[in-house]
């Protein structure tokens, strides 16, 4: 059993790996390197000289509440072991996320650049293993969504470039929910056609919506960027949900797409829905192609070999307390089919 597949607490069960969202680069640095040499050095080439080499790996962000150094303990933990820690700090600051998704039989995964080198020990005289860890670590508010995934048969696109969404404020009602106190969230939202007719002409556009409310469209012109892939993924009974961060206030709001275009996306992205023409039906799991490959078992997306089939989408999370979806500092309980209105701090 790989590191990607760790135990969960519950006696049967493992731990699901949960990609980070908006994980783009290696912002931060991991505490205590020095003595996980061994575990940094085995991710390396085998050959290194004192320029060094660098490269970036799949990593889980793990809770460590009975560590006896500190209870808000975060290690780092790639296919080698554990590389280093959270800096004491920052781990109170991540904490209770993580117990939160551990609590929903998760671990969270990023991405870390390792870098090493072998230098003169100048005291020894003897050539010796130099090495460092830095992850990609947004802000405790924005690693996970707010929101679930639609229950109906959808593929996530993977992540790409910003699209700015219009006429936001047209749909302040119902872009209320998703504003907090943090000023941004991340959001599943979904695309769909609408055709937008005036007096003289009728022009087909992508209507953006989230949890099946409409909060904005795209541009014709941009429109014709995803209209295509739209198209596709309707025809085989999918719907296109795409990554977003709405942010703003009540009076100013907007949301952004951060996804592929229809003309980026590969002929191995287009190959999984081989044979799928025709329609699915609603226990056709979704495919998610935004998730990570995991190291050591079965890669998700990105990875080795195929993807394996995830959990059907009418499936939704088990009764238990998570992260407030109005992103206010506290937790909420989810009783299995809504939020509830009882929260914790």
């Amino acid at each position: 059993m790989g590191l990607f597949n760790r135990k969960s607490d519950r006696p049967g069960t493992e731990l699901i790996v949960t990609p980070v969202w908006g994980a783009t680069w290696q912002n931060a640095e991991v505490a205590g390197e020095s003595n996980y040499a061994t575990e940094i050095r085995g991710l390396l080439p085998s050959a290194l000289d004192e320029n060094g080499q660098d490269l970036i790996v799949d990593v889980l962000l793990v809770r460590e509440p009975a560590n006896k150094f500190d209870r808000n303990a975060v290690s780092v933990r790639a296919t080698t072991g554990t590389v280093g820690y959270l800096p004491r700090q920052e781990a109170a600051r991540y904490a209770s996320v993580l117990d939160a998704l551990a609590g929903n039989g998760r671990v969270a995964q990023t991405t870390a650049r390792v870098w090493g080198c072998m230098r003169q020990d100048w005291d020894s005289n003897r050539m010796s293993f130099m090495g460092s860890v830095r992850i990609a670590l947004p802000e405790p508010h924005m690693l996970f969504p707010v929101n679930l995934p639609p229950q109906a048969p959808y593929v996530l696109l993977p992540s790409g470039s910003a699209i700015q969404v219009s006429g936001e404020e047209n749909y302040r009602a119902n872009l209320a929910p998703w504003l907090n106190a943090h000023g941004e969230a991340w959001v599943h939202a979904t695309l769909s056609l609408v055709v937008e007719t005036t007096a003289r002409t009728s022009k087909t556009v992508a209507e953006v919506s989230i949890d099946g409310r409409p909060v904005g469209r795209l541009t014709p012109k941009m429109s014709q960027d995803m209209l295509p892939v739209v198209e596709y993924l309707g025809e085989r009974g999918l719907l296109t949900c795409v990554p977003a961060i709405v942010k703003g206030n009540p009076l100013k709001s907007d949301v952004v797409l951060y996804t592929a275009r229809a003309g980026e996306l590969g002929v191995d992205w287009f190959a999984q829905f081989e044979g799928s023409a025709g329609g699915l039906t609603s226990s056709t799991p979704a495919v998610d192609s935004g998730s990570q490959s995991q190291p050591g078992s079965a890669p998700d997306r990105a990875g080795e070999t195929a993807p394996p089939p995830p959990p059907p989408p009418t499936e939704l999370p088990p009764a238990n307390w998570y992260p407030d979806p109005q992103g206010v500092k506290r937790l909420r309980y989810w009783d299995g089919a809504a939020w509830t209105d009882h929260t914790a701090d």
